[in-house]
């Protein structure tokens, strides 16, 4: 499934995602990857030399199956993080994936916010997806919050190994159907 390689731009009020550029972005990308917190449920670890988070750029970026944008603030033209789908082969009306990285500095400030409006209704208007899935471990209290308030449901829970942390904990499976993000969309936009 290649349609869509070229990371489209969608722009909002707050940001705009455009296509990953590691010449360009690496170095506030690796900026905003030394920050601990940003890799506490995630598994990733703090970059050790710039060519680490150059090289996760370009995966990002030429990852097939995947479609991964920079989130750029509208305001300063700053790079502040990334976004990336990924997309289901077998069935293109499944998101299999969604994940976002944003610097801590942006939290709780509304880009994240405008950024998921912007993908999901690229995800749902322009790839006609039905159905985006997400996980997040449950002690990721913030990530859950944040997908329930978008419209994601609670699917399942299951125990798996955090092997960053050589822990077994619960990790929440959730789904976003198409007719749900329609009309809670309508009420994050109020």
């Amino acid at each position: 499934m290649d349609y869509f390689k070229k990371a489209p731009i969608l722009k909002g009020n707050k940001v705009t995602l455009r296509m990953i550029n590691p010449d360009i972005d690496n170095q506030s990308f690796f900026d905003m990857f030394l920050e601990p917190d940003l890799h506490l449920w995630t598994g990733n670890t703090v970059p050790i030399n710039e060519n680490e988070t150059y090289e996760l750029l370009c995966k990002y970026r030429d990852l097939n199956g995947l479609i991964s944008w920079a989130i750029i603030n509208n305001e300063t033209q700053e790079f502040i993080g990334t976004y990336w789908i990924a997309l289901e082969d077998e069935n293109p009306k499944l998101i299999s994936s969604e994940a976002q990285r944003i610097g801590k500095k942006y939290w709780r400030q509304g880009y994240t916010k405008e950024a998921r409006i912007l993908i999901y209704d690229f995800v749902f208007f322009q790839l006609f997806a039905e159905e985006i899935h997400a996980v997040a471990w449950k002690d990721n209290i913030n990530s859950c919050k944040s997908m329930e308030y978008i419209g994601f449901s609670l699917i399942h829970t299951e125990k798996s190994l955090f092997s960053k942390h050589n822990q077994v904990l619960e990790k929440n499976h959730y789904i976003l159907k198409k007719e749900i993000w329609i009309k809670r969309r309508q009420e994050i936009l109020l």
